[in-house]
């Protein structure tokens, strides 16, 4: 295996975007994950790890789902070392591009290519007698537009079926929150050169109520936030404001994709719970592989998530109760350790299992 991680570094390292005939967009932010192409790799091999400790199955046993990843990297690496079916799944046509690509430069392919969501996801697996072991997303899941439409969605396909997800959307360090809450802001406001998603949605209730006063206009677009367009008419013909908790979440009024989504853990064991689903929060790490001070910074914010038993965690979540100091749970040391290792987490991971 070790080999085989080896050579798949390797060949990302080896990777020049430019050639592989991909969108200008996916060129872009393929380079940003080869020039960390350690540490992406290592996040990968984390949660792939995960899947096959979570489920006690051999790599070769088991059916694993990508959703969303983008460039379809974790898939890639799951072949090459030796996972028995693995399903790419995206709604973007410039990832399945940019996947198959990829997948031909390197020698290893995913054995499905699904363009769709977890609808189309659904359907196949429903057409071909498929139950995967486990779906695995990285930073997808802070995008989709309706959660609890989506976990109800792989229930569906698989009770039994677990998730592993990461998102950058920390809602426990502060630091993170502060430069979400800007980007999101510049999304819904926007700026000279683009097109805010407030005035998207005010735009598109003043095409279709053109008696609305201006006033009007202006409360609908503000109440109307985190809604797609055909979303946006039923909440305005209705009556019925969309009042988010959060003042800042807000998505593209046109696809549905959130701007990096911040959402407290309840929120999402409240959204998971109906469907039998437990879920832990660990702490992703910082990349110790950049040169300079930023390495030195890294070590430093490692060792102290590097104190948090991850297993133990897992246990605790597993046991049905969160990680709070009681009997069963974290001790006190061990709670604190987890709570600081969340704080300066650069992301997260979600790890997700049903026990019912």
């Amino acid at each position: 295996m070790q080999h085989s991680v080896s050579s798949f570094v390797s060949s990302l390292k080896e990777l020049k975007p430019r050639d592989l005939g991909i969108s200008s967009y996916s060129r872009k932010s393929l380079r940003r994950t080869l020039s960390a192409a350690e540490f992406y790799t290592e996040i990968y091999l984390f949660c792939l790890d995960k899947a096959l400790a979570l489920c006690s199955m051999s790599p070769q046993d088991m059916t694993i789902v990508d959703y969303g990843g983008g460039h379809g990297l974790l898939s890639i690496l799951a072949k090459q070392i030796g996972f028995g079916r693995v399903i790419y799944v995206d709604n973007n046509p410039d990832a399945l591009q940019t996947v198959s690509a990829l997948s031909e430069r390197i020698g290893f392919r995913p054995d499905t290519i699904l363009e769709g969501d977890a609808t189309t996801l659904k359907t196949w697996c429903s057409e071909n007698g498929v139950r995967p072991d486990m779906v695995l997303g990285m930073d997808v899941i802070e995008h989709i537009y309706v959660l609890d439409e989506f976990f109800a969605q792989l229930h569906e396909i698989s009770p039994s079926m677990g998730m592993i997800f990461t998102t950058a959307s920390n809602p426990y360090n502060k630091r993170v929150v502060r430069r979400l809450h800007r980007a999101m802001q510049s999304d819904e406001l926007g700026t000279t050169m683009k097109k805010g998603f407030w005035k998207m949605r005010r735009d598109h209730i003043r095409k279709l109520h053109h008696d609305m006063s201006d006033n009007e206009l202006d409360y609908w677009a503000d109440n109307t936030r985190g809604l797609v367009l055909a979303d946006v008419e039923r909440a305005v013909e209705a009556r019925s404001p969309n009042l988010l908790f959060d003042k800042f979440n807000t998505c593209d009024p046109v696809s549905g994709s959130w701007t990096e989504r911040l959402l407290p853990a309840e929120d999402y064991r409240q959204l998971l719970n109906p469907y039998g689903y437990t879920m832990a929060i660990l702490p992703g790490r910082y990349n110790e592989h950049r040169r300079g001070p930023k390495a030195w910074i890294s070590r430093c914010y490692n060792r102290r998530i590097d104190k948090v038993d991850l297993n133990k965690v897992l246990e605790v979540s597993r046991n049905g109760k969160d990680q709070t100091v009681r009997k069963g749970g974290l001790r006190m040391r061990q709670r604190r350790r987890y709570c600081k290792s969340l704080k300066v987490a650069p992301f997260i991971y979600l790890i997700v299992r049903h026990e019912r």
